[in-house]
């Protein structure tokens, strides 16, 4: 019989996990998985338990939000050998599912992390720290570690969006100087992601067709202060529709690793979770860094 480890946040996405917990564990046991379940007990629990007993078992599922996803990958990563893991999100915003294409129902998200399709799935090194989907600096990127899991669970997606919205008077640009694979951009910057994924904070950041999950590449976002009205519509339309920008305003590229230096300590966020302050950081594409599941068969 196969070993699962499952890890839930009981407070994440309106905390709807009550209302799934048996659905979920009973579909595991039915195929074929010897379960042990542990409810996180406060932030960074679901790290410290994947690390500490992730290798004792064949597979990791996590059910939350990103942030969960977030610390059992940087868990598990600490392992010289990873058990596969599966994911159910359950939070407010989900971005990161987005790029699974996971089922609506939690009962069919249960039965595809108790499957066996595998694919390789390349994680982001930032510094020492280990993220799953996006590092980011600058406008809205506190929003998520800023909001009150209280206010997330009583409004859902839209405590983020009254969250960014009150930060708007507040963008500041940072001068940033990025070195990667292929050159040096530099300039005065109000956002910036290097992500591995076509959904940020619930909105469509990069087309589908750009983005694998397993190439070994991230995908590099810097947006410029538009100097009009007319120009952030631009720059907005563009950001939706994926069209070439002709302002300036945004610069895109892909790298294997990059380094940003700042003439200031710059906030960053990981996977929604706050990053610390920095004037340098090197963030590294670890190609393939876990197996995760994503279909039932």
């Amino acid at each position: 019989m196969k070993r699962l480890l499952f890890i839930y946040n009981p407070t994440a996405g309106q905390a709807q996990i009550r209302n799934h917990l048996h659905v979920i564990l009973d579909c595991f046991v039915k195929r074929g998985h010897q379960v042990t379940v542990h409810p996180t007990q406060c932030a960074g629990d679901a790290r410290e338990i994947a690390a500490r007993l992730g290798g004792d078992f064949d597979r990791v599922v996590c059910a939350g939000g990103d942030g969960t996803l977030h610390e059992v990958i940087g868990g598990l990563m600490q392992l010289p050998q990873r058990p596969t893991v599966g994911y159910i999100p359950l939070g407010s915003t989900n971005d990161f599912s987005k790029n699974l294409h996971l089922p609506k129902s939690v009962a069919h998200r249960a039965a595809v992390a108790a499957g066996n399709g595998l694919m390789p799935l390349d994680v982001g090194r930032f510094q020492d720290e280990i993220f799953v989907y996006v590092a980011a600096f600058g406008m809205f990127t506190d929003v998520s570690y800023r909001t009150p899991q209280e206010f997330k669970n009583t409004l859902g997606h839209l405590a983020y969006l009254f969250a960014g919205v009150s930060t708007l008077a507040n963008i500041r640009s940072q001068h940033i100087t990025a070195v990667y694979d292929s050159g040096v951009v530099e300039g005065d910057y109000i956002y910036g992601m290097v992500g591995n994924t076509i959904s940020v904070g619930g909105f469509q950041a990069m087309r589908e067709e750009d983005v694998a999950l397993d190439d070994g590449l991230f995908e590099v976002l810097l947006l410029k202060m538009p100097e009009s009205m007319a120009q952030w519509q631009g720059v907005l339309h563009c950001l939706h529709t994926q069209e070439p920008d002709e302002s300036g305003a945004i610069t895109m590229f892909r790298t294997k690793s990059v380094t940003f230096h700042s003439t200031g300590p710059v906030a960053w966020t990981l996977d929604g979770e706050f990053g610390g302050q920095h004037t340098q950081v090197t963030v590294e594409n670890l190609r393939h860094g876990v197996q995760f599941i994503c279909t039932e068969s």
